[in-house]
C-alpha cells in the first residue's frame, strides 16, 4: 500500500510539469481564418477587442466575402478576446462575443 502510493505521488510530480506546460501552451497570436458558411454573401466583418465598446473598421473595406470563401483576420499580438461581427448583402447582421482566437486557427461562420 505504502508503495503504491509513494508511485503515484512520484508519478503525478512527474506528469504535473506536463500539465502545467499544456495549459500555458496557447499562442499569443490572435490572427485567424474568417469562413463564410452561411450560404450568404458577407459585406462588412468588424473584430474587436472584447473590451472595447465600439466596433472600430469595416475589415472588408469594398470588397465581399462570397459563401464558401475564406478572409484572413490580422490583430495586434496578444489580443485573444475578440467580438466578431458581420453583416450581411441583406443587411443582417450576427455577432459573436468574447471569441478566444488565440486558440483557433479558422472560426466559421454558420446560419
Amino acid at each position: 500500500m505504502i508503495r503504491r502510493t509513494l508511485m503515484a505521488a512520484a508519478l503525478s510530480g512527474a506528469l504535473s510539469p506536463l500539465v502545467v506546460g499544456g495549459a500555458f501552451a496557447q499562442s499569443n497570436n490572435p490572427d485567424f481564418r474568417l469562413n463564410n458558411r452561411t450560404g450568404q454573401t458577407i459585406n462588412e466583418v468588424y473584430v474587436s477587442s472584447s473590451a472595447r465598446a465600439d466596433w472600430g473598421r469595416d475589415l472588408l473595406g469594398n470588397n465581399t466575402l462570397p459563401s464558401g470563401q475564406s478572409f484572413s483576420v490580422v490583430l495586434p499580438a496578444g489580443q485573444c478576446m475578440n467580438d466578431i461581427r458581420v453583416v450581411y448583402a441583406n443587411g443582417a447582421a450576427q455577432e459573436r462575443r468574447q471569441v478566444n482566437t488565440c486558440g483557433i486557427t479558422d472560426f466559421n461562420f454558420t446560419r
